[in-house]
Order: structure tokens, then sequence, then C-alpha cells
């Protein structure tokens, strides 16, 4: 089968989640017996024209669609011809059987997922809330959590500061929560137009998807709560890789090594693992390692508002090939995830449960499908002392010393996912 993967980003650019399970589940289906080709998109450090380039990642066959994006031109983030032409002519050129994609927004042209549901049979993973929340994380410009767009005027203060019907913000708060969104059809406001053409393209993918594929029951929960019609929703977990793990050892340590890897922005909540260790009397006892990205100005922002001078032992360690997981979590012995968000299967902490590494995650839903086992602690949302209690009490008693076995029964493993996949594919589920 010939099989086309369309994502935002892929290896070497990016390693985030998505990227990761694209490219895993790709080169599984190569070793299956597929043709695969991974179509993403590549931004350039400056402004150039729009133009593909075809390389490879670790085997996999990538079609990278370069272009600068600009945030700030809302309706060329979600829509733009070019592009869709491009797509056209790989689509000609590959000429796949299917295309799943496991990400169809995010600077990609929102007319390419359109154009491969009208040729081909498409598939669509959901990996993060973006098809019903333009900022992806149902968590509103304040941090604070949003139970859904309500058509739009929700978003509408999120993405461009603006007011709906009232301009005393409170009064328009209260607005966009409970008064019936058909009263704003009798004002032209250009900014929620732009967000109703992007929602109307996205249910029109998600309508023509052969399937739509959740990670988690709760994000199928709230496509639900919101009328998000979905043409044949199918729970399946994400798959991992068993191998590089198998012979996993900790490197000995005479203080708690705490590492946090993921997003460096408000919503992964490391500002609550800072703060909790900073408040830690034994300072000596342990240390933070921070891998992730500081590329994007705002994540270099949000880094230096943290205060990570308040911690002794701490270091920023940037990102890494997934080739060195193992190896980064080899010297952890706690992994926190400390998200503000109700997450979507995030794929760090099933690396720290296949190999015996503590987890001490927040108590936000979505983080794991199944979440009972050893090792594995929970504390309240956004809650500091909470968790500064369950990290200084690991100390006191050097409870994190003793050795977990991995708890690989709560993982999925990508060979079991692709076989899945594979009758979805063929149509058989």
């Amino acid at each position: 089968m010939r099989i086309l993967y369309l994502t935002h980003r892929f290896p070497p650019d990016h390693f985030r989640g998505t990227e990761v399970y694209t490219w895993q589940l790709a080169r599984e289906m190569q070793s299956r017996g597929h043709e695969v080709l991974v179509v993403a998109l590549r931004e350039p450090a400056a402004p150039a024209p729009l133009a593909t380039v075809r390389d490879e990642y670790a085997g996999v066959k990538v079609e990278r669609i370069c272009k600068r994006l600009r945030p700030d031109d809302f309706e060329g983030y979600f829509f733009d011809p070019d592009m869709d032409r491009v797509f056209v002519d790989i689509l000609e050129d590959f000429s796949p059987e299917l295309i799943h994609a496991t990400y169809f927004l995010g600077g990609l042209s929102l007319g390419m997922s359109l154009e491969a549901a009208r040729q081909k049979k498409l598939l669509v993973t959901i990996t993060d809330y973006s098809s019903l929340c333009p900022r992806g994380q149902m968590l509103d410009r304040n941090l604070t959590m949003c139970y859904g767009p309500r058509e739009g005027v929700k978003c509408l203060y999120c993405l461009f500061d603006k007011s709906w019907l009232f301009q005393n913000p409170k009064l328009d708060q209260w607005a966009r929560e409970y008064l019936p969104t058909w009263l704003g059809n009798f004002r032209e406001i250009p900014e929620l137009n732009l967000i109703k053409k992007r929602d109307r393209a996205i249910a029109g993918v998600l309508h023509s998807a052969q399937a739509v594929i959740f990670a988690h029951p709760l994000t199928l929960l709230t496509f639900n709560r919101n009328q998000i019609k979905v043409h044949h929703p199918q729970l399946l977990d994400y798959g991992i890789d068993y191998t590089p793990f198998r012979e996993h050892r900790k490197i000995p340590s005479d203080h708690l090594r705490i590492g946090y890897l993921g997003q460096i922005l408000p919503h992964k909540g490391l500002h609550t693992l800072v703060e909790a260790l900073a408040g830690i009397p034994e300072q000596d006892e342990f240390e933070l390692k921070i891998y992730g990205s500081l590329a994007d100005p705002a994540e270099k922002s949000y880094f230096d508002s943290l205060g990570l001078d308040r911690i002794k032992r701490q270091a920023w360690l940037g990102t890494f090939d997934l080739s060195l997981m193992n190896k980064v979590l080899e010297a952890l012995d706690l992994l926190v995830v400390p998200s503000i968000w109700p997450e979507n299967c995030p794929l760090a902490p099933k690396y720290a449960l296949l190999t015996g590494t503590r987890l001490l995650i927040s108590d936000a839903q979505g983080i794991l499908v199944k979440a009972e086992g050893e090792g594995i602690d929970f504390f309240p949302i956004g809650n500091a002392d909470r968790l500064r209690e369950k990290i200084h009490n690991l100390i006191q008693t050097g409870a994190w010393q003793a050795r977990l076995e991995p708890s690989a029964g709560l993982v999925v493993r990508i060979q079991d996912h692709a076989a899945r996949l594979e009758k979805l594919y063929r149509g058989e589920e």
C-alpha cells in the first residue's frame, strides 16, 4: 500500500510528540512492506518563495514544503492556495492509496486536507485540540480552562483581543460565555468571520475522513461535548517502539535527579515545578534537568521568567535526537509532568513507564490512558505546594532509590498500533 503521512513538522527539524509518533509509525509501516512518504512543513530562517525539498530522515522519505509563516496573518496561516497546488502536485507524483493526517493544521493549508479527502481515502489522528481551539490546548489567553469555542465568539478574545458585543471587558466576557451566539449576526466582525471560515473547513475535513482517531477518551469526549461531528471515530493510544529501552539501566547517583521533557511554554507547567523545587531546603539533595527548545522567542521569554537561579543545581540541556531518549532516562530518577492543560497522551510518560522511571504528574486529565502502577504519583494541577511535598518526601525517605520494574503493559507496542491501523486503512473496522 502507498501511504502518505501529512503532518505539520518532522525530524530533524522538530522532535515533539506528534513528529516522533509520525516518524515511528511511518518507519513501522515501511517495515511491514508499505511504501511511505511523509509530507511536512519546514519553516526557513528567512522569507523565501514557496518551495519543496525532498530528503530522508532515518530511512523515511520526506517531502518538505518550505514556507515562512506569519502568525499575525491568521487567514494565511490556515489557507494558502499556492500550498494547495504544491500538494496536488505531490499527490500526482506519489499517487498514494490513502492519506493519514497526524496533523493538518499549524501552518499547513486546510485546503490540502480538503483536497486529500476529495481525491483519496483520508484518515485523521487528533494529536491536540487545535481542531476545536486555535491555541491548541483549550486554555484561554489567561491560561484558564476553556470548555469550548462557542462558534468562535470566545476565540475572538483569545486570538485578537477583540470584544464581541460589549466594550466593557467583564460584561463582554459574560456575554461570550452565556448569551446566544446568534446575537453576533447583527454585527460585522471580520476576525470572527475568519474564525468561522477556519472552523467550517475543519468540519469538512473531519466529516469527510474515513476515520478520525483519538488517543485518549477525554479528547473524544471533548469533541462530542462541543458537537463536533466526526465520521467513524476510533480510540487508539499511540504506539511506542520498545526496542531502545530493553537494556535500560539507571546510572547510580547519590542525589535525586529530576527531569522535565517537553515544550518550554506555560501550558506545560514548568513554572509549577520550578516553584516547588525552589522551596525545598535540601538543595544539595537533588538536581533539575530541563530538556526542551528555546528557539522560539516565546519559549525563551517564558524560560527567562522562571527564576531558575533559585534552584542550586539545575541545567537546561536543550533538545536531543529520539535515539538518545534511553540514555537521557538512564540519568533520571524522577520525571515530572506538571501540565496545566488537558493533555492528549504525551509520549514522555510512556518512555518513563518503559524504563522504570518514577512519574510524578499533575492530575490534569489526558496524560495517561491507564494510570495505575508502582512509581506513578499525582499532585493537584498547578499546586506547587503539593508537588513540593511529594518531592520532599521522596528525598527524606530515600524512596527514589528503590528500583522499579518497567510497566510495559501500560504502553501500546508500535507493532500492535500499526496492525490496528492497517485494518482501518483497509476499511475492516
